[in-house]
């Protein structure tokens, strides 16, 4: 995020991000143990949700399956394949233990690329043998879930 100043006024601007991830969703009857797919994999997540618990901070709604995941977090950057990166790199030599969980506690990994575009400057979309190679190995496809924020261009005093 920058500041720009506009009339006098300081505004914080939007600067394109890039949010990857890992999870392991259970389905609408699967409520499985997030604390044993934390211990197996070895790597604390960095979000939750457990079926039936309620969505912060309204608690009006229940969740609906249960999620364990791991992002990046939201990060200012073009670098879609190093974010990738990130991810592919924390997991790779849990390929066996993730296919171990889908087989024994029926999860689904997922992995989600989501892109925030703004001002049209937007990243480019590559991935590398060795990423496309672990999706595979793991049964996932890529979700690209972009978000293109509207933008207006600097008008021309010619």
């Amino acid at each position: 995020m920058t500041i720009a100043q506009f009339g006098g006024e300081l505004l914080e601007k939007e600067r394109t991000s890039i949010e990857v991830y890992l999870s392991l969703n259970g389905g609408l009857d699967n409520d499985f143990s997030l604390a044993y797919v934390t211990e197996r994999l070895g790597i604390i997540p960095t979000e939750t949700e457990k079926r039936g618990e309620f969505h912060p901070p309204n608690r009006i709604r229940q969740y609906r399956f249960t999620k364990w995941k791991y992002s990046t977090g939201r990060i200012e950057t073009l670098d879609f394949e190093g974010l990738v990166n990130e991810i592919v790199h924390t997991f790779q030599d849990k390929v066996t233990i993730i296919n171990e969980l889908k087989e024994e506690l029926g999860v689904e990994p997922y992995i989600g690329m989501v892109p925030y575009i703004y001002d049209g400057m937007s990243p480019g979309y590559s991935l590398t043998v060795e990423q496309m190679q672990f999706m595979v190995d793991i049964g996932v496809g890529m979700d690209l879930d972009q978000y293109v924020n509207p933008f207006t261009e600097e008008e021309s005093n010619d």
